[in-house]
């Protein structure tokens, strides 16, 4: 029994200890530098913005590290799983797309779901997302601290004109998204493949005997998979799918709720 009570009164001690000591909390994103260019740079930016105002909110008490993306030995698809373990990472700033275990996220995908990029904003912190976050809290065992909006144009690369929606019917589309398959309930596209960015980088829409009229796709992958030399229409589609949810272990949520629910999340 007093070895029991030692331990208690020792662990109490170091938590006192820990929780007024600078928590250092390592995040992992999905934005940075690779050989193919750099993600969009604003993203970067609100994740340093966020990170300067929970160490101004808790008065330099919990530091969001922001590590570099695209790291090897973070891989982007177990990010959220890394954060929930906690060791290496605490929390995740991560696109809906690779959260894959709440399936519902992918309404975000569906093109022309939002009317504007206001529209698009007005989504964050609405019924709607509450309540994917409390999926995504219970799917991964995290806890979500909140989204931000990232907008991101898809691009259609065609060897005709795609004006229209109704400019789909007929052609033999490539799909970036199987999130996009509520669009062709109405538009016939003659055939949809799934080729994707990896192979489309290696030549798969551009090579000699490709039947593709019509791919869809995000903007910055156009120059590395060269479409230009195939497809010399372009459109943008202002379909705001991306939203990012930061995520963080609930261990560490746990040991630092006064911090983050008193001051990180809610001081202005």
């Amino acid at each position: 029994m007093k070895i029991y009570l030692v331990f208690i009164i020792n662990l109490i001690i170091s938590s006192l200890s820990f929780a007024q000591s600078e928590v250092v909390i390592k995040v992992a994103n999905v934005i940075g530098d690779a050989p193919n260019g750099r993600m969009p740079l604003h993203t970067g930016l609100l994740q340093k913005q966020i990170s300067e105002k929970i160490y101004k909110n808790t008065k330099g008490e919990i530091n969001f590290e922001i590590l570099p993306g695209k790291r090897p030995d973070i891989p982007v698809f177990i990010m959220p799983d890394m954060t929930a373990k906690g060791d290496v990472i605490q929390a995740t700033i991560v696109l809906s797309l690779f959260l894959t275990r709440v399936p519902e996220m992918l309404i975000q995908s569906i093109p022309f779901l939002f009317e504007s990029d206001e529209h698009s904003r007005r989504f964050m912190n609405s019924e709607i997302d509450n309540w994917l976050s409390k999926k995504v809290e219970k799917a991964y065992n995290v806890k979500v601290l909140g989204s931000f909006h990232h907008s991101n144009a898809a691009s259609v690369n065609s060897i005709t004109p795609i004006l229209k929606v109704e400019d789909f019917n007929g052609k033999i589309l490539n799909d970036f998204s199987e999130s996009w398959q509520p669009l062709w309930q109405n538009i016939k596209p003659k055939e949809i493949t799934y080729i994707g960015y990896n192979d489309a980088v290696n030549g798969k829409l551009t090579e000699d005997g490709v039947k593709t009229e019509v791919t869809i796709g995000m903007l910055q992958n156009n120059h590395s998979q060269k479409l230009h030399e195939r497809y010399k229409h372009l459109t943008l589609m202002p379909n705001m799918y991306n939203i990012y949810y930061t995520v963080l272990s609930t261990m560490t949520y746990g040991i630092n709720y006064r911090l983050f629910k008193k001051r990180a999340l809610t001081a202005q």
